[in-house]
């Protein structure tokens, strides 16, 4: 892979597509304050975060908008998100929304101008919309489906809003999480991913997420279905990079260079 270091950014050339992997110091740790408590010193939340005594690595991927397309594709309950990477031509496949227990899609979903799944206003939460080359994030219980979405999806909680964290309070729940970032004024979106070990099936709150995307510079952010969906397959080289979900999914987001 080649790759030079611009800006705090590593900008790759990989199979002739030119993208960016967020790829910050790993000696730089974000541990999220109380509620209530002063706000992190460090200008940057860096590549890890701290919660709990526990540290989780933070994967980040950064897609300009006018360079890729983003839909939803159907997984049919798989965690062969590879599969779906090499079968769409895509150069990164994650998991998207909720999905029932009988493996139907919950929540708002448009891919391509197709309305996959209704909006469910009684969810809450948000849902990200991309129309042109810029997303935005709408409050899903006053957001109205316009007949000319070109993608939305809708999930929750609302991890960041207008670059301030809305999680108020740490629920204790601890797990694996995936969030969508919304940069330079909806011109750019990250895919966050924020995992334990290889074999812990563990991640940090949802309070401490919120506040660490919005120290990493994150005007808003949405935080995708986590725990045993979160999942992503990518390209790095010539190579596809998997590290699958625990469990299968319904949905998943592809990022394709246009």
């Amino acid at each position: 892979m080649l790759a030079l270091a611009v800006a705090g950014m590593v900008t790759a050339a990989i199979g002739g597509v030119v993208w960016r992997r967020r790829n910050t110091p790993s000696r730089r740790l974000y541990v999220p304050s109380a509620a209530g408590g002063a706000a992190p010193e460090t200008s940057d939340a860096g590549n890890e975060l701290v919660e709990d005594g526990r540290t989780y690595a933070v994967s980040t991927f950064s897609f300009a908008l006018e360079n890729y397309d983003v839909r939803i594709e159907d997984a049919g309950m798989s965690t062969a998100f590879d599969a779906i990477l090499e079968r769409t031509g895509a150069d990164l496949v994650v998991n998207a929304g909720f999905f029932d227990t009988a493996a139907r899609p919950l929540g708002y979903a448009v891919s391509e101008g197709a309305v996959l799944s209704k909006h469910v206003k009684n969810l809450s939460g948000g849902v990200v919309t991309i129309d042109g080359d810029v997303a935005r994030l709408w409050d899903a219980e006053t957001y109205e489906p316009n007949e000319g979405t070109h993608f939305a999806i809708q999930c929750r909680p609302r991890l960041v809003v207008d670059r301030a964290p809305n999680v108020r309070r740490d629920d204790g729940k601890r797990s694996e999480r995936t969030a969508l970032c919304l940069r330079d004024g909806g011109r750019t979106v990250d895919v966050v991913l924020v995992r334990g070990g290889p074999t812990e099936a563990t991640g940090p709150s949802l309070y401490a997420l919120g506040r660490f995307l919005a120290q990493r510079g994150c005007e808003d952010a949405l935080n995708l279905d986590g725990g045993p969906s979160t999942g992503v397959a990518y390209r790095e080289g010539d190579e596809v990079k998997l590290v699958p979900p625990r469990g299968g999914v319904r949905q998943v987001l592809v990022f394709k260079r246009r």
